[in-house]
């Protein structure tokens, strides 16, 4: 599980930083993590992680940071980064109109409902206060409040997180190996 419970925040002129909370309670949530995906973070925390060392962090090195440093990452780090990717893909992406890192919040919400996880569910994964479907789709406001994502719920997601992400690697490899390119790092 994944717990989010600090905000980073980046406002330009009004400065960054943390936010000890983030901006509802909904926000403050356990993720249920695939398989692939604690691999993956694994192999980027350092051999001795201590637990309050951060997940997902910059390159270090420049500015007077030596190379090597676990240094917090900025939101255009980010931002470079999830670009980076997307045209290392060397595939037409461009009908997908992708422009930053919160598309893959939209891949996460679509993939769990593609595979009929309910929305109550999704809407707590995703730190939102209420369900998106709200009267509309027969859920009422004070329904919401007596509904929770069960543990089997919680094995579901996972379960479709980590067959798409296993699709999704497939199809990297594929068409990395197709068109090799010597400066890919997969992570």
């Amino acid at each position: 599980m994944l717990q989010v419970v600090d905000t980073r925040y980046q406002a330009g002129r009004f400065g960054s930083g943390f936010k000890p909370r983030p901006k509802s309670d909904a926000g403050i949530r356990e993720i249920p993590l695939a398989p692939l995906v604690i691999e993956a973070i694994r192999r980027q925390l350092p051999p001795e992680p201590d637990a309050d060392d951060l997940v997902f962090t910059g390159p270090g090195g420049g500015n007077g940071v030596p190379a090597g440093t676990r240094t917090t990452l900025s939101r255009h780090g980010f931002r470079r980064l999830y670009q980076t990717a997307a045209h290392r893909a060397q595939t037409d992406l461009a009908h997908l109109q992708l422009r930053g890192p919160h598309d893959l919040r939209h891949s996460f919400s679509t993939w769990l409902e593609d595979e009929g996880i309910p929305a109550r569910a999704i809407d707590e994964l995703m730190g939102h206060q209420r369900s998106r479907g709200g009267e509309l789709e027969g859920d009422s406001r004070i329904g919401a409040r007596y509904r929770h994502t069960t543990p089997e719920m919680a094995a579901r997601v996972v379960q479709t997180l980590d067959t798409r992400l296993t699709l999704s690697l497939h199809v990297a490899e594929a068409t990395t190996s197709a068109q090799p390119n010597p400066g890919t790092r997969v992570f």
